[in-house]
């Protein structure tokens, strides 16, 4: 998720990259509900839009665990009673979302571990290959030297020993 950063036209506070309005063209953040209807008081201009993310929408993305609790944008039109009751939606729990986080944390350690475990095979397959590659060489060193040792015995036995 990109993180905005970005400070509220009204109350020139940081927006929350979780959960916050917009107007329509997308040109003005507003950090809450008071912030737009003060825009609206000024402005009349009505339409907005809201968006919230889950703080744990990352983590749910990445395990294919992306419910329509996780990420709403959701248009709203300002009143002078403010928005619309019921327009914000539950989220997972600081529970649930630390069980998400902590799978993730799982995941990707298992994931890490699972490279590194291959990368040893790799590496192991390597050294067994030189290994071979030493033995045979020194096999027919082995095998040269014993024909030249019996090369040298019959010269010797021929040569009137």
């Amino acid at each position: 998720m990109k993180l905005i950063n970005e400070r509220c036209n009204e109350c020139d506070s940081k927006i929350d990259p979780y959960e916050f309005f917009i107007n329509n063209d997308g040109s003005n953040f507003f950090c809450s509900e008071k912030c737009c209807k003060q825009y609206y008081n000024r402005t009349h201009e009505e339409l907005f839009i809201y968006k919230s993310i889950c703080s744990g929408y990352d983590e749910c993305h990445e395990l294919n665990n992306i419910s329509e609790r996780c990420k709403t944008e959701k248009e709203l039109r300002m009143s002078q009673y403010g928005f619309p009751q019921g327009f914000k939606q539950n989220r997972c729990l600081p529970s649930e979302i630390s069980i998400i986080r902590t799978n993730m944390k799982l995941y990707n350690f298992v994931k890490q571990s699972e490279e590194q475990s291959s990368k040893l095979n790799e590496k192991t397959v390597n050294l067994t290959k030189f290994n071979v590659n030493l033995t045979i060489a020194m096999l027919l060193l082995a095998a040269i030297n014993a024909i030249g040792i019996i090369v040298q015995i019959w010269l010797q036995m021929s040569s009137g020993g």
